[in-house]
C-alpha cells in the first residue's frame, strides 16, 4: 500500500473531513487489490482459537447463517462503543463487541473506563449519530453560551471540563443543549476553514454565519480496549491484534487530544501488518470442529455483548475511585 500510504501521508489535513479522506483513500486502493475480498452485510459474531492461539472467526452473512471462517492472523478494527449511547459521534452499529468477544475469551482488556466525551455535538432530535462540531471551531474563537446568550466557561479548556461545565449549564437552565457561536470566527474563516460543518448546520435549518447553533456533550472516542503491546499491536492471543479503537495500546492517556487517533491506527495498523507478512507463520485451527449452533439467534448473541461491555465499564469505574 505504498501508494496509498503516500497519499495519506499528504492529506493529514484536509479541511474539517480528515478521517474520511484518509479511510476513503485506502479504501480505493484496497478495490484495486485482486488479492482482497470485501464481504459486505457481513455481522462477525466471534473469533475461535486453538489453545491460546486465534485461528479464525465466525460471521454471519446476509442470509443469517453462522460459518467458520478460518485464517492465519485476525485483526480485530470494530471501532469504539459510541453505539451504547444515547448521544454519540459514532455510528449506532459500533457497538463494542470485539471488546465483549475479548472479555469472553479471556483476552487481556485494560482501561474500559476511559471514555472521552467530546463538549460539542449538534444537537437533533434524531436517532443516530450526532454530528461533530470540532474543537478546532472553538480553537478558532467560537463562544459557548446559555439560553440568554451569555458566555458561562472558558472555551479552550481540556475537553472534560468543558464538558461538565456545559452538563451543569443544561441543568442550571433546564435545557436539553447549550449555544456555541461561530461568528466571532467571521464568516470567511467559517467558509473556508469549516465549509463541511457549515453545510451540515444548514442542512439542519441552522446558519452558523448569522447566529449560534445548538450543541450537546456525546460519547466521542474510547481510549481503552483490547490490550496491544506497542510494538506490532499484538493482543495477548497469539496471531491475534487489535488495531483502532478497538485497541488499548497506552499512546492516548486517559483524554486523547485531537486527531491523533488517525496517525495512530495507521501507525499500529502498518506495524501488525508487517508482523502477519514477515513474522511467524501460525499454524491453523481446524474451524470444521466447532459448535454453530450456540451462535443461531445474533439478537441475544449481540444484547449479551453489549451488556457485558457495559458492566466491565461500570466495574472498572468503580475500582478506580
Amino acid at each position: 500500500l505504498s501508494s496509498a500510504a503516500s497519499d495519506v501521508y499528504k492529506r493529514q489535513f484536509h479541511e474539517d473531513i480528515t478521517g474520511h479522506e484518509i479511510t476513503q483513500t485506502l479504501l480505493n486502493e484496497v478495490l484495486r487489490c485482486e488479492n482482497i475480498e470485501l464481504r459486505e452485510h457481513t455481522t462477525l459474531l466471534d473469533f475461535f482459537a486453538d489453545a491460546s492461539a486465534c485461528g479464525g472467526v465466525i460471521a454471519a452473512g446476509p442470509d443469517g447463517e453462522p460459518r467458520a471462517i478460518g485464517a492465519g492472523a485476525v485483526v480485530l478494527a470494530c471501532g469504539g462503543i459510541g453505539g451504547l449511547y444515547k448521544n454519540s459521534t459514532n455510528f449506532p452499529h459500533i457497538t463494542g463487541d470485539a471488546i465483549a468477544m475479548a472479555l469472553r475469551h479471556g483476552v487481556a482488556c485494560e482501561h474500559l473506563d476511559y471514555i472521552q466525551i467530546h463538549p460539542t455535538t449538534l444537537y437533533s432530535h434524531r436517532k443516530g449519530r450526532r454530528f461533530l462540531i470540532s474543537e478546532s471551531v472553538r480553537g478558532e474563537g467560537a463562544l459557548l453560551l446559555d439560553k440568554n446568550g451569555n458566555r458561562f466557561t472558558n472555551e479552550l479548556q481540556p475537553r472534560d471540563v468543558v464538558s461538565a461545565a456545559i452538563r451543569a449549564q443544561m441543568e442550571k437552565d433546564g435545557t436539553d443543549h447549550v449555544w456555541e457561536d461561530m461568528r466571532p470566527i467571521g464568516e470567511a474563516a467559517i467558509r473556508e476553514h469549516f465549509p463541511n460543518i457549515l453545510e451540515r448546520c444548514e442542512e439542519e435549518g441552522y446558519d452558523p454565519i448569522h447566529e449560534p447553533i445548538p450543541v450537546v456533550p456525546a460519547q466521542h472516542y474510547f481510549m481503552g480496549g483490547i490490550w496491544v503491546d506497542s510494538e506490532k499491536s499484538r493482543t495477548s492471543a497469539e496471531h491475534l491484534y487489535a488495531i483502532g479503537e478497538t485497541s488499548c495500546n497506552g499512546v492516548h492517556g486517559k483524554n486523547r487530544l485531537a486527531s491523533n487517533s488517525l496517525l495512530e491506527s495507521l501507525v499500529f495498523a502498518r506495524r501488525a501488518a508487517d508482523d502477519m507478512i514477515f513474522g511467524e507463520a501460525p499454524e491453523l485451527c481446524r474451524p470444521d470442529r466447532l459448535d454453530l449452533n450456540q451462535y443461531e439467534d445474533q439478537n441475544v448473541i449481540l444484547e449479551g455483548y453489549h451488556k457485558q461491555v457495559l458492566n466491565e465499564i461500570e466495574r472498572m469505574k468503580k475500582a478506580n475511585e
